[in-house]
């Protein structure tokens, strides 16, 4: 059972929530109506430059600092290395080869370790905008540290993580640098998150990996009648690309292994459908989820 999984029945058993924080009478905090029609559209909206460049290479430090310090402590942290190989494996983050990082990696959840990577992902003009995305206060329920392209099939994440709330759950990706299309770009079918979600055989969104070709047969016509198309994300460094929960979306093959695609991707439940004691609360309407990190075994 996964640390997630874990965590949900957790707060499926406590019952008093986190009280979702006022808004002015519309609703919106800081979003334009256009944008808000865009992302209902299309499932997606991008903030360019969101982050400065400042902000961008302590992030990038940061990570540098956390392999240069792992074996001596590696606070805990879960390293996924050789992702989408034979070897592809979890372990501690100590236990990771320096021969690992030059292949693409995941590194789980920084964000309960780290203090820069805490209040990026807890910027708090960025929770504004997700706060009006999701209508109620983002709470971070997970990140994902790359610096290659994941190559990962396409996908919806509540294959992995589905909301307690339909739909009330999205993600974020920050642009570490520059992405070149040679370094397995993020790529998306605009629009995706208007088709039904499939359902497998337990009757959830959670995906069975067994039934991955029952999904694909129902996933390939629903693409080709509704006509879309996927497209890459033409990335810049502090740019931040927001997608919803049900956005089909993947990462592209990489071409050239020495290009690296540094980013930082978080994943947002609401506050407001989170029980109290499972919230940790910063301050200023920013919370992340309590909990461990993820396990080896």
């Amino acid at each position: 059972m996964s640390v997630l999984t874990k965590a949900r029945n957790r707060i499926r058993s406590v019952p008093r929530l986190v009280r979702a924080p006022s808004q002015p009478a519309d609703g919106r905090k800081v979003l334009t109506q256009r944008q808000l029609d865009s992302w209902n559209r299309h499932g997606y909206l991008v903030l360019p430059r969101f982050f400065g460049r400042q902000d961008i290479k302590g992030l990038t430090s940061e990570v540098d600092d956390l392999w240069a310090q792992r074996r001596q402590d590696d606070r805990g942290l879960v390293i996924d290395v050789r992702i989408d190989t034979p070897e592809e494996r979890r372990v501690r983050f100590k236990d990771a080869g320096d021969s690992d990082r030059d292949l693409p990696y995941k590194l789980n959840d920084v964000f309960l370790v780290s203090s820069p990577v805490r209040e990026t992902v807890l910027d708090p003009q960025l929770v504004n905008v997700l706060d009006d995305l999701l209508e109620g206060a983002p709470m971070v329920c997970n990140s994902l540290t790359f610096e290659r392209g994941s190559q990962q099939r396409f996908h919806f994440d509540t294959f992995y993580m589905p909301p307690l709330v339909p739909n009330k759950m999205l993600a974020t990706w920050i642009a570490l640098e520059d992405a070149s299309d040679k370094a397995g770009p993020l790529r998306y079918y605009p629009g995706s998150h208007t088709i039904p979600p499939y359902f497998f055989s337990h009757g959830g969104l959670n995906a069975i990996g067994a039934e991955f070709p029952d999904f694909d047969r129902y996933i390939e016509p629903e693409l080709a009648s509704r006509r879309m198309k996927w497209t890459t994300f033409p990335a810049r460094a502090g740019d931040v690309f927001i997608w919803h929960a049900q956005l089909y979306h993947g990462g592209a093959p990489i071409k050239d292994m020495s290009r690296t695609r540094k980013s930082l991707v978080t994943h947002y439940f609401r506050a407001q459908d989170t029980p109290a004691e499972c919230v940790e609360d910063i301050g200023g309407g920013r919370y992340y989820l309590r909990r461990e990190h993820q396990s080896t075994q």
